[in-house]
């Protein structure tokens, strides 16, 4: 009864720990996806107001000066 119990024991933990590590290996890919996407998104976003960011006649923007 007690081997039984035992291996039991360690079968429940070995599912427990594939599953964590599974989720939390899904959870590192997503946010590392995410990251790469967030930054092409703020980088076009710093385009487009640099863009639109008004220059003085030497062709300076105004925290340049």
């Amino acid at each position: 009864m007690l081997m039984i119990m035992t291996i039991y024991g360690t079968v429940k933990m070995f599912t427990r720990l594939i599953v964590y590590c599974g989720i939390g290996g899904i959870v590192l890919i997503i946010r590392h996806h995410n990251r790469k996407k967030r930054r092409q998104e703020m980088e076009e976003g710093t385009k487009k107001i640099m863009r639109e960011t008004p220059k003085d006649e030497n062709g300076k923007y105004p925290w340049e000066k």
